[in-house]
């Protein structure tokens, strides 16, 4: 069991815990929404990478889409 510092009551302690609590769960959300944004980005950017090498290479949509499948 963690040792406790001294001069704190228990419902200190346990006040202290759940605010501790608090920012880690204030935290995570934040890092979750980031994320969510870093992967909307690169899929954007992904997607714009496909379309600028569909246009460069002269073939239609249904040229590539066939060449996928194959």
């Amino acid at each position: 069991m963690a040792r406790r510092p001294k001069n704190l009551s228990i419902e200190e302690l346990i006040s202290n815990k759940e605010n501790e609590i608090e920012n880690l769960s204030s935290q995570l959300k934040a890092a979750k929404a980031e994320l969510k944004q870093l992967k909307e980005e690169k899929l954007l950017t992904d997607s714009q990478r496909i379309m600028d090498a569909l246009a460069a290479s002269g073939k239609s949509v249904d040229d590539v889409i066939n060449l996928i499948n194959q």
